[in-house]
């Protein structure tokens, strides 16, 4: 089923007074995976100002399932664009609920024209989860999922999109080690026939134990030939062991996209540091590259009480550009510790970036410190009206902001995608926000990033839905037109907030799997903001009806004069707002006493002036 649509990508762009405000938030203890109450989340932005930019999307259902957790934590490659632009796609199927015994992964394929009929049973013939969808040899794929009670499982196929699959149980798991999850694997080489996995070995409260002092290990697997044979097999790399931390969890890991023998992945978690780990010789040697400390790693038996802590929220990516530069992109979770009984903390705000020219992240992950330093790419932030605020937040075990997706092209431009929770229409039977998807875009060529998060649900057809667990595919398509670069991602669909398999309290649901493709628009944005300059920036809303808004950023303290004049240059209002402080301020302006038309409002600093156009209804 395909839908083509003109959507509204609202460029965003936010300043304010930096204010924190009081929210709820919620924590879970470390081993028992449950919904929660409450704690502080940080809200320093105001509501934002935005212009609109008309691109065209391509939609289209690949799929549907009952089982509405495609993830803990960080989001698996679950979607792959050939060379030649046709498209496969997989998800975690199952229809089945309560046991779920039908579950397993659900696979499409786009042979350049559509995608496939959907399919209605698993790829497999045992229950699986957590599947990886990788280009393989020449010109086949292959998926890699995990049976909670077996060695992984692993299906390859010749000619991608058509002909049968082989299954086989593969990578086998380590001698002494209980059985492996959550994988996630990544294939490199001319012709993909190196395959890299890495999966956990599964810890005590998932029926498993504790393995080389760690209560769930992260190992590495290897294979040059295609997944025949394994010449590394289930190893711990060096600094992953019980002599640095206690544990890994579910999911805190995730490849990016290979360069050749480059390969890398990034690992980030409450009671974890955050990191990328790098080889550039194919996996034989690696080198850890620390990004947030975290004292926290390990936990001494003596300690009772921890007050509570900023961390990665364990939902991570990462990407290299061209030049060699690694990027890191995560949201934002911490943990305490009371009476011994360790707790992991929800709901935090903000979308954390960084990159390897960049000293390491601040322990605090203030989101003024992030902002100040380009740090901060996404936020949740409350509307400009009463009500415009957090009514009910169902947990994904994650932050606001979370689930990363990070792509970067040939060109260094990047693309960032997350979900995250928005003010607008609250799910009227239970006042439950929804969470959209948003995206960022980094333009090289200009060397900013030319707006603020857009979202990319804003749409009226979008109303009362919930859109999560973003797939972005690792190649951006080229295209004849430089403003016209493509990227598809999946994501999952449905009619209310949550997941029921998380809150077992929500009823469950039928999820659609979706495909969507995009413009970038990357060449047709203009820098809005260089924090060592001033900056003032458009209304919003425009057109306006009695009301509306901007903000401005000033180096240092200044004399600002707010003027509106009409087309023909005559000055109907004028707004003296004297000497401002550094920093960022957001102006109002009242525009009911004004006819309807178009008119320019200038504001005058110091000796610069900066003009937009607004439009009065």
């Amino acid at each position: 089923m395909k839908r083509t649509l003109l959507f509204a990508m609202m460029l965003a762009f936010t300043f304010s007074s930096m204010a924190q405000l009081s929210k709820t938030a919620g924590r879970y203890q470390r081993s028992v995976p449950a919904t929660s109450t409450d704690n502080s989340v940080i809200n320093p932005f105001q509501p934002v100002n935005m212009t609109v930019l008309s691109k065209s999307a391509m939609e289209d259902v690949l799929g549907t399932t009952r089982y509405d957790m495609q993830t803990n934590k960080s989001c698996q490659n679950r979607l792959v664009v050939f060379p030649d632009g046709k498209m496969a796609g997989t998800w975690i199927y199952g229809q089945l609920e309560t046991a779920y015994t039908d579950r397993g992964t659900g696979y499409n394929y786009f042979d350049g024209s559509s995608w496939g009929t959907p399919p209605s049973a698993r790829l497999e013939s045992v229950k699986t989860g957590w599947p990886s969808l990788c280009q393989w040899n020449a010109n086949g794929e292959m998926i890699v999922a995990h049976n909670s009670t077996t060695s992984l499982v692993m299906n390859t196929r010749p000619v991608k999109g058509t002909g049968a699959w082989t299954q086989t149980l593969a990578p086998t798991t380590p001698s002494g080690a209980p059985a492996l999850l959550w994988p996630r694997t990544m294939t490199s080489g001319t012709n993909h026939q190196n395959v890299h996995v890495l999966a956990m070995t599964a810890p005590t409260a998932n029926s498993g134990a504790v393995y080389n002092g760690l209560d769930g290990a992260l190992l590495y697997f290897r294979s040059t030939d295609g997944g025949s044979t394994w010449d590394i097999n289930g190893i711990q790399l060096p600094g992953l062991t019980s002599d640095n931390y206690d544990a890994f969890s579910g999911d805190q890991y995730a490849w990016g996209n290979p360069h050749g023998d480059t390969i890398y992945f990034a690992v980030g978690g409450s009671y974890l540091d955050a990191f990328i780990m790098k080889s550039y010789d194919n996996g034989t040697t690696w080198t850890k590259v620390p990004i947030l400390s975290n004292a926290m790693c390990k936990v001494a038996t003596s300690v009772t009480d921890v007050p509570p802590w900023y961390s990665s929220d364990g939902a991570v990516a990462c990407d290299m550009s061209p030049g060699g530069v690694f990027h890191f992109v995560s949201g934002i979770g911490g943990g305490d510790i009371q009476a011994s009984t360790k707790y992991i903390l929800l709901n935090r705000n903000g979308l954390i970036y960084w990159n390897s020219t960049m000293p390491m992240l601040k322990d605090s992950l203030n989101l003024d410190t992030l902002q100040a330093h380009g740090q901060l790419l996404g936020y949740y932030s409350d509307g400009p009206n009463a009500g415009d605020t957090l009514q009910t937040v169902q947990s994904y075990r994650v932050g606001l902001t979370s689930h990363p997706q990070i792509s970067i092209d040939t060109k260094g431009n990047i693309i960032v995608l997350w979900d995250g929770l928005t003010y607008q229409n609250p799910e009227p039977a239970t006042s439950s926000n929804f969470r959209h998807i948003f995206l960022r875009a980094w333009n090289n060529a200009l060397h900013t990033w030319p707006y603020e998060q857009v979202d990319l649900n804003s749409d009226i057809s979008y109303i009362f839905m919930e859109f999560v667990f973003p797939s972005l595919a690792k190649n951006i398509l080229p295209t004849s037109s430089l403003s016209d670069e493509k990227f598809d991602y999946l994501y999952q669909s449905a009619n209310t907030p949550g997941s029921a398999i998380i809150t077992t309290t929500l009823a469950t649901k039928t999820c659609n799997i979706e495909h969507r493709q995009e413009l970038t628009g990357l060449y047709d944005a203009v820098p809005v903001h260089n924090p060592t300059k001033n900056f003032v920036g458009q209304n919003y809303p425009n057109p306006a009806n009695g009301k509306t808004a901007f903000n401005l950023f000033l180096q240092q303290n200044n004399r600002v004069v707010v003027e509106v004049s009409t087309v023909a240059g005559q000055v109907v209002m004028t707004n003296d707002k004297g000497i401002l402080s550094s920093g960022a301020h957001q102006v109002t302006l009242e525009t009911g006493n004004l006819p309807a038309g178009i008119y320019f409002f200038s504001v005058k600093i110091s000796d610069q002036r900066y003009v937009h156009k607004m439009i009065i209804e």
